[in-house]
């Protein structure tokens, strides 16, 4: 994703290459609208970004717009990635993180972990560890599941 200026919302208009006038017309928003989200002084709200999201060809963006809101659990909760990666590249992401976590028996140690029901200060490290990576292969997934798709991207 090449035009990455502003916030979500207007990196996917610029990707899509319309104005924030046609943004408008076509959402059926002001214009001043439009601004004030991209701008930040103003939140869009969740039916806003589904137009938004089809209007722009862009199902990536109400999850990466929510997580650029959010200082807190929402962002951590929701993976950081990058939309539009070249299929093949986001493919060997996911395949990559997959045979990494299972080489190391992180499967196996996760469930002997949580076996218990506890994780106690012994147990603790390797389980963020594991955590961690689980994250990783949370963003490859992102990744994938937007990838770019039949040639050069943006």
């Amino acid at each position: 994703m090449d035009k990455t200026s502003g916030n979500a919302l207007k990196r996917a208009r610029n990707i899509k290459g319309i104005t924030q006038e046609k943004a408008a017309e076509m959402s059926g928003c002001s214009v001043d609208a439009i601004q004030a989200w991209e701008a930040g002084s103003r939140r869009a709200s969740v039916e806003v970004l589904d137009t938004l999201a089809i209007i722009y060809d862009a199902p990536w963006l109400p999850q990466m717009y929510l997580r650029e809101l959010s200082s807190g659990v929402l962002s951590e909760t929701l993976p950081e990635f990058r939309p539009g990666v070249p299929l093949p590249q986001a493919t060997l992401g996911v395949l990559d993180k997959l045979n990494k976590f299972f080489a190391r028996h992180s499967d196996s140690r996760l469930i002997s972990i949580g076996a218990d029901g506890v994780i106690d200060a012994e147990e603790r490290p390797e389980f963020d560890a594991i955590m961690a990576d689980l994250g990783e292969l949370a963003r490859a997934y992102e990744e994938l599941r937007y990838a770019q798709q039949g040639g050069p991207g943006p």
